[in-house]
């Protein structure tokens, strides 16, 4: 079951991380799907970075058949400092306004072929333009490098906000270490007093270095991601002994109160059988205690990643409806 909507103080974390927390039916369909198709896959972090992102990828395509069909698609430049290639889709009736996505993958994997669907049916529920960001990847780019391609890709949308077609909502979006570049751009625009993203879609985010929290200890192994596996992201986009160790963009829920009340609307969601689910549910409370309009979903019964799976789990395509749905209600 589904919580479309629920307010971040009345998490019941205990009921959530306890014995009863199960894989949905449709879930564990889907894993044992994966575990027929990977079992015998070594273990990346047995791997160099090249090797194991090849892996990845080889993973990431079985998700992404199927496509829907966009008005257009096409491979852009967005000028600035640094200039950063993305891929623009823009939906069949599409309304002005721009959805800049940032694609998950522990800042290390993925990129705009890793989540193609996914994209595509977020702009199809929204009805508006999404520009996927093929930022640099870590450990050869760690941070700050990430970050400045997506706050560059942003101040590049937004220097263009006039254009046909972008003259409408601006918004940020990410799953997992996405999520995490969205809210830190978000933060670093309102750091920086510039302007800030009209809306903020935060799907399952890495916010917080807690890896002792219950749900790294919880569901440490045996659900997809692991603890062992986002230590190993977090060496490689923050390595050990960084000046950015303390920084707040790196840590969004470390941000300020002050900082965290000027958040735009924010909707953030959480699968419940993840190491990350209490970065959510922690960062939300934050942001409920300091007025910022917002919604939390909490996915019973799926992995951390769940929402690139649509093929296979009617809960993926329910959550990008959630998110949609949030999206026209709040700008449109």
């Amino acid at each position: 079951m589904t919580n479309t909507s629920i307010a971040p103080s009345s998490v019941d974390l205990d009921m959530l991380l306890g014995p009863d927390a199960k894989r949905s039916p449709d879930m564990q369909a889907v894993w044992d799907w994966l575990i027929e198709q990977d079992g015998t896959m070594p273990n990346w972090l047995d791997m160099s970075p090249a090797e194991a992102r090849q892996q990845q990828d080889r993973a990431y395509a079985r998700w992404n058949s199927e496509l829907p069909v966009m008005a257009s698609v096409e491979m852009v430049t967005l000028a600035g400092s640094p200039a950063v290639q993305a891929e623009l889709l823009v939906p069949k009736g599409a309304i002005p306004g721009c959805i800049l996505f940032f694609h998950g993958g522990g800042w290390a994997f993925g990129g705009l072929r890793s989540h193609a669907r996914f994209m595509r049916l977020l702009a199809e529920a929204t009805q508006t333009r999404v520009l996927g960001v093929d930022y640099r990847l870590a450990p050869e780019h760690p941070y700050p490098a990430p970050l400045e391609d997506c706050v560059s890709a942003w101040r590049a949308i937004v220097a263009n906000r006039n254009d046909p077609g972008f003259d409408g909502p601006l918004a940020v979006a990410g799953d997992s270490a996405g999520a995490n570049l969205a809210l830190a751009v978000i933060l670093s625009e309102i750091d920086a007093d510039r302007r800030k993203p009209d809306l903020g879609l935060l799907f399952y985010g890495a916010y917080d270095k807690n890896f002792e929290s219950p749900s790294y200890t919880r569901f440490a192994e045996g659900f997809g991601l692991t603890r062992s596996g986002m230590q190993r992201f977090w060496d490689w986009y923050v390595p050990p002994g960084s000046t950015a160790q303390d920084n707040p963009l790196v840590w969004p829920a470390e941000a300020s109160e002050p900082d965290l009340a000027r958040l735009p609307p924010v909707f953030l969601n959480a699968a419940g059988l993840d190491p990350l689910l209490c970065d959510t549910v922690a960062l939300a409370k934050r942001i409920e205690a300091a007025g910022v309009p917002h919604r939390l979903a909490i996915h019973d019964g799926v992995h951390h990643g769940f929402m690139q799976m649509s093929l296979r789990l009617p809960e993926a395509r329910n959550a990008i409806r959630q998110a949609a749905v949030f999206f026209t209600e709040t700008v449109r």
